[in-house]
């Protein structure tokens, strides 16, 4: 190659249109193959012409050589071909400097040498940087695929080499190159520089290096600026954007460095125009590979929006209408660029209007964006306020606005939006401007306080009023300008400017003086004008509180919620509002107790159970840094007492959870316990004595030694004086002294001894009423428990002079009981006398209620005996067997024995407890049954809900009883009118399926059939128990499920959630719903009264969100069995509900598909029913919409649609025109209703135009309702326009399937 040979264009075609292989070099050298030795000698021969002069570059020889070294790039050794480019840097910078020299001195002559120079040395180095960025980001894509190998992972960084290029580069453009071209430089020069500048941004390795984008950005900026590349790089970027997903930060980058380094925003402009002229669309197919990348173009306009705020707002009119785009990509990141915006805007040191009109405009369009069909972009807009809510601006009315979103979207159906509505109000709270008291966000209080400022100005006047202005009404109202100057800027909200909980809701108070009235005082202008906007302060501050009031039930509601993250932010807001001391934040804490039963699956602490422990440590068990150490522990412990007051039983079982897992972790100082131990002794009221026994008594289930030391204390206090006079204290009195039996240490299922304590012991002395304390702590409780009876049954039985008082006593205790059944005639003829022989049915109660305790914890006690029998037995065998060698037979005769101690119980449980001739419980078997049967003359109900509770008690020790007495305790449960009592039955028959599983299981309809009691209490306990037997295996999934069905649409939530639980759980066995799915289809459809359809349709949908047809063969099936049911039946309401099953089916696979066709003469003629022909036009579309369908599926869907269309008699056409008909009459409701909405707007402007904010009380009023109607209506407008949205798309989609029908056909 001579030197005038060299032609850059013709080089540079060659060198892409060619593979590198095949490029010729005319004296190429031989690099494959060669030893590193003989490539370290052409690198001398190379540097000794070039470094000595840089001119040499155009030897023949020594470029061809380079060449050669660049052409097998990919094979040679990496440090030899950097070697190489360090060398040819080093002469590339010497000729930069002779170039910048002569230009210098403008040596004209040689400008024609450098030129040609120039052109060599940068298409060296336009090759070496393509071919070294092409290695590097290959070998990237192979480590992240995982198939880099071990020589991959030591790869070469060419990054060194990389930042000397450019940094050269740069030197060289920013010399006066127009006078060595004395024409228009030529681009392809140009291009050897910004190609591979370009490429760069396609590895996400080179983003990370701030030195490379740097001297890139150089590069670029001078190309563009100088050199006529903005258009070339317009379009580069815009494919890069496009195509690599990684240069869109880099890209927004080299934005801002050419924007505030090089002054120029033409590119900037051009590009953004281009984007917002672009068609956006949300797909990631290969067919539509071509169409613009949104989530790239998101990016790079979010970051763009980031460093150059001002360039966005200039050219926010053509970006959007974007807003509008099929892709929500894109939508969601005009949203968080109108946040960018507003943050930006609101900093500015200079106000202006012009900013505040802008202000209002993008929260306008962030409100309507609220409204966004896609649960992505309304996520994004509460994201976008929780930035903004940071600001040191409050904008006071858009808070009010954003108050408003959130509390509507707290029951949006995406649970995301549900959670970042709860985030943003939560926000509210925490960034109130309300802060003039402290903080504090007490209703009362702020009340109060609004009262006595109103109460203050209408006592008042200002001196500058007119004469006669006594004769009229004087209303006073706060100056908008000096509310705005108050709160910063401020924003007009046009959704919703007052709230239908509004303290304005309430009329204001005027100041009406008659003219005879004495003078009210005067104030100065500026003392009035300090009250006005105090008040206003104050009506903003009850707003808001009332707002966060709202929101509270629905917050608490979420507490349920399935969703982990809702849950958390959920608990999260009511922590924050009861340390704002929001007054309803109480109950919703007390609601986060039962989350304790939560089963956390994360190890990270980020867990619902962790989370709630953490807040309760933090709200009641932290110390104050205010506060001393004494006052800390005091505080802490009179926190620990209210927690139990008034407080359900349910709520108290939680609470015992979760402060006993916090006392394992030592997160209760024993300063703390001393305290509630000196509150037990101290002379405090009966509430606060009773709640520091009951967190005592909590804390020792985790440390028996709070407990352990403090005996005698609770037997002088909790059954002394004290516990007589108060019952209650002495029942957990009896908890706390349970503990003494420490917890159980060992898992599974098995019986705890505990401790012993002779009876002798002085705890046993006061105890007639703690029976569980004696079962858990007496030796021999026993004997006790029998002494108990025998006074209970003197006081009962055998005091003659005690006849009249008791009779007489009898009147007030009495409860007479509705008379709704007589089992006396149904039963034998028993040997009892005809009237009561009992003095008093309320000491009788008393007694029935103790033997049917002790009965019930006497076989409790039998199985600890057990338990501890043969523990003792094998401790025994245990020694024998080291200290003898027991042969087998032995072994055998211990076995035996340990046996006959299971059967010894087992005999004593059955026969002895209650039909022995020495037990004492034994006489009262007869006599229950006795007042159960004779209601009629035992009438008394106290009476009869204790004998019947006692009964059930005693039919859980014996079999033989429970069979005995079975029959009768179902016809109570039938037939009795109290709830209470059924209530009871219920529970109880939950305790003997534990016990008598197959006696239960038999006659299991009758707890089925309590699914439907008309009480909810009783309903209630059903649910509860029988997902206690079904889910524990105790008794067989029936038919009857169907009950627990209809209970999902139960009036009472908590009914419809444990339904929901149950079946939740129930979905985890393996085919429980499956087996069971026709029976509850059956007796649904079937039941009288019958289901209404729609609380059908949604039982059904609960039911089938459960996936249990994963495999084709069980969806077959279930489509087989409803496909049958057609032809038993002439119902049309049948036939509509089984259809409506059909399509919740998946149908996933052509075998469904065909299954359907193949049973087409079972429901062919019952397709003309328009709700059975709608059910099977979504399986078809249900079809339709599975991504990447077989060509075998698209035929049967096809056929099946045919034979439909052919049976019903509907075609599509007819089917079209009714979409188009139903959307015209959406269409002209939508209209008629935005219509009366924007007269309602304009008039309710032109009166805040004529009047004042506050101007009369009537008027504020009047416009709090309007503002009330106008937000209903916004909201039905609303869901009309999603509805209308929805019909025009499905009436698209219709026609365009039936063009694409036509064209096949």
């Amino acid at each position: 190659m001579t030197s005038n040979s060299f032609i850059l264009h013709d080089e540079l075609l060659r060198l892409q249109e060619d593979s590198v292989s095949n490029y010729y070099i005319a004296n190429e050298v031989v690099i494959h193959g060669r030893s590193d030795h003989e490539l370290a000698r052409y690198l001398n021969d190379i540097t000794d012409k070039i470094e000595v002069n840089s001119e040499a570059i155009s030897d023949p020889l020594v470029y061809d050589k380079i060449r050669s070294f660049l052409k097998h790039f990919t094979t040679a050794n990496e440090r030899i071909l950097a070697r190489l480019m360090d060398i040819i840097l080093s002469a590339f910078r010497a000729e930069v400097k002779a170039t910048a020299e002569d230009l210098e001195n403008n040596e004209k002559e040689t400008f024609s040498e450098h030129r040609h120079f120039l052109e060599l040395y940068g298409f060296i180095l336009h090759w070496f940087l393509l071919s070294a960025e092409e290695k590097s980001g290959a070998a990237t894509t192979r480590a992240k695929k995982g198939k880099a190998r071990t020589d991959d992972t030591k790869r070469y960084d060419w990054s060194t080499q990389k930042q000397k290029a450019f940094e050269i580069v740069g030197w060289l453009l920013e010399l006066r190159l127009t006078k060595i071209w004395t024409l228009t430089p030529e681009q392809h020069f140009f291009s050897l520089f910004t190609k591979p500048a370009y490429q760069i941004f396609e590895n996400p390795a080179n983003a990370k290096s701030s030195e490379i984008k740097r001297r890139v950005f150089k590069v670029l900026g001078l190309c563009i600026k100088h050199y006529q590349h903005a258009f070339a790089a317009q379009t580069t970027m815009m494919q890069n954007l496009q195509y690599w997903e990684q240069s869109a930060e880099p890209m927004a980058e080299f934005i801002h460095y050419l924007v505030e380094q090089q002054s120029y925003t033409q590119l900037v402009d051009e590009i953004l125009r281009e984007i917002g002229n672009k068609e956006f669309k949300e797909t990631t197919t290969k067919e539509l590979k071509d169409t613009p990348n949104a989530k790239t173009f998101s990016t790079f306009l979010q970051k763009l929006a980031d460093l150059l705020p001002k360039i966005i707002l200039k050219n926010l009119g053509v970006l959007i209408h974007q807003l509008e785009s099929e892709s929500y990509t894109i939508r969601m990141a005009i949203i968080d660029i109108l946040g960018v915006l507003i943050i930006n805007l609101s900093k500015q040191e200079e106000e202006s209007p012009v900013h505040t009109d802008q202000i209002n405009g993008f929260f306008d369009i962030l409100e309507e964006r609220m409204l966004d069909p896609i649960a992505f972009c309304r996520s994004k807009v509460l994201q976008t306020y929780l930035r903004l809510l940071d600001l040191r601006t409050k904008f006071p009315k858009r808070r009010h606005a954003l108050g408003v979103l959130a509390l509507r979207h707290l029951e949006d159906k995406s649970s995301s939006v549900r959670k970042y509505s709860i985030r943003v109000l939560t926000r509210l709270i925490s960034t109130h401007p309300f802060s003039i008291y402290g903080g504090e966000l007490d209703l009362e209080e702020w009340q109060k306080r609004l009262d006595r400022l109103k109460a203050e100005i209408a006592g008042v006047q200002s001196p500058n009023m007119e004469p006669g202005v006594a004769d009229t009404t004087v209303t006073v109202e706060e100056d908008p300008k000096v509310r705005e100057a108050e709160h910063g800027e401020d924003v007009v909200m046009e959704e919703a400017q007052q709230d239908t909980e509004n303290d304005e809701s309430e009329p204001m108070e005027t100041n009406t003086v008659e003219t005879r009235a004495p003078p009210m005082p005067v104030v100065s202008h500026e003392k009035m004008q300090q009250l006005l906007l105090m008040k206003a302060f104050h009506i903003d501050a009850v707003r808001f509180i009332k707002q966060v009031h709202k929101a509270m039930p629905t917050i608490s509601q979420l507490l349920s919620s399935k969703t982990k993250a809702e849950v958390l932010e959920a608990m999260d807001f009511l922590v924050v509002s009861f340390n704002y001391k929001i007054s309803l934040a109480a109950d919703g804490i007390k609601r986060m107790l039962h989350l304790i039963w939560t089963k956390d699956t994360s190890d990270e602490g980020k867990g619902v159970k962790m989370k709630l422990l953490h807040s309760y440590k933090s709200l009641y068990l932290d110390m104050d840094a205010n506060l001393s150490r004494r006052d800390n522990v005091n505080a802490i412990a009179r926190n620990l007492i209210k927690l139990t007051f008034n407080t359900t039983l349910a709520e108290l079982t939680s609470l015992e959870q979760l402060l006993s897992t916090l006392m394992t972790e030592e997160a209760v100082s024993d300063d703390v316990v001393e305290r509630l131990w000196s509150f037990v002794k101290g002379n405090i009221p009966k509430a606060q004595r009773r709640g520091a026994i009951i967190i005592l008594g909590i804390l020792a289930k985790a440390r028996t030694e709070i407990v352990t030391e403090k005996v005698h204390l609770l037997l002088r206090i909790g059954l002394g004086p004290l516990g007589k006079e108060d019952l209650t204290l002495a029942r957990y009195t009896c908890i706390a002294l349970q503990r003494l039996t420490g917890a159980k240490r060992e898992k599974g299922r098995g019986v705890h001894e505990g401790v012993r304590f002779p009876m002798q012991h002085a705890m046993f002395s006061g105890t007639e009423q703690a029976l569980n304390t004696i079962y858990l702590l007496g030796e021999h409780p026993d004997i006790l428990c029998a002494d108990i009876i025998r006074v209970k049954a003197a006081k009962v039985f055998d005091s003659p002079e005690r006849v009249e008082t008791s009779s007489a006593l009898d009147e007030p205790l009495g409860d007479i009981m509705d008379i709704d059944y007589d089992m006396s005639m149904t039963q034998q003829s028993l040997p009892f006398p005809q009237q009561p022989i009992h003095h008093s049915a309320f000491e009788l109660s008393q007694l029935f209620f103790i033997v049917g305790h002790i009965a019930l914890k006497q076989i409790v006690h039998l199985e600890i005996v057990e338990a501890a029998w043969k523990r003792k037995k094998a401790k025994k065998t245990d020694t024998e067997k080291k200290q003898n060698a027991m042969d087998e037979e032995l072994e055998q005769v211990n076995g035996t024995s340990e046996d006959d101690i299971g059967d010894a119980i087992t005999r004593i449980r059955e026969r002895e407890i209650l039909f022995g001739p020495n037990s004492l419980l034994a006489r009262f078997g007869p006599m229950l049954t006795e007042v159960c049967t004779r209601n009629k003359m035992y009438t008394d109900r106290t009476l009869q809900i204790t004998a019947t509770l006692a009964l059930a008690k005693f039919m859980c020790v014996s079999s033989d009883f429970c069979e005995k007495n079975l029959q009768l305790l179902f016809t109570i449960l039938e037939k009795s009118k109290d709830p209470t009592i059924r209530s009871n039955i219920v529970i109880a028959l939950g305790d003997m399926a534990v016990c008598f599983n197959t006696l239960i299981d038999e006659n299991i309809t009758f707890l089925y059939n309590r699914l439907g009691d008309e009480d909810a209490l009783v309903k209630k306990n059903a649910v509860m128990v029988l997902t206690h037997l079904i889910l524990n295996g105790m008794v067989k999934v029936r038919g009857q499920i169907s009950e627990m069905a209809k209970c999902l649409e139960d009036q009472d939530q908590r009914i419809a959630d444990l339904a929901k639980l149950f079946f939740t759980e129930l979905a985890t066995k393996d085919n429980a719903i499956y087996n069971n799915l026709p029976d509850i289809i059956s007796n649904l459809t079937n039941s009288e009264p019958k289901v209404e359809e729609e609380t059908f349709h949604r039982i059904m949908k609960f039911i089938f969100s459960f996936e249990f047809t994963e495999k084709e063969k069980q969806a077959e099936n279930v489509i087989d069995k409803l496909c049958q049911r057609f032809q038993t039946t002439d119902d049309k309401r049948v036939w509509r509900d089984i259809s409506f099953c059909l399509s919740l089916m998946p149908f996933k696979s052509e075998r469904s598909f065909r299954k359907l066709l193949e049973c087409m003469s079972s429901y062919q003629d019952k397709l003309h029913e328009e709700s059975v022909h709608k059910s099977f036009l979504e399986i078809i579309a249900k079809g339709r919409t599975q991504k990447l369908p077989k060509a075998e599926l698209k035929t049967l869907i096809d056929e099946l649609e045919q034979k439909i269309e052919k049976n019903s008699g509907i075609t599509k056409e007819e089917l079209a025109k009714k979409a188009v008909k139903q959307r015209q009459a959406k269409n002209v409701k939508t209209n008629k209703e935005t219509t009366s909405r924007k007269s309602k707007t304009t008039r309710k402007r032109r009166l805040e135009e004529s009047d004042d904010e506050e101007s009369d009380d009537e008027s504020l009023e009047l416009d709090d309702d309007d503002d009330d109607e106008d937000e209903d209506e916004d909201e039905d407008e609303d869901e009309d326009e999603g509805e209308e949205d929805k019909d025009v798309v499905e009436d698209e989609n219709f026609k365009e399937k039936e063009k694409a029908d036509d064209e096949e056909n």
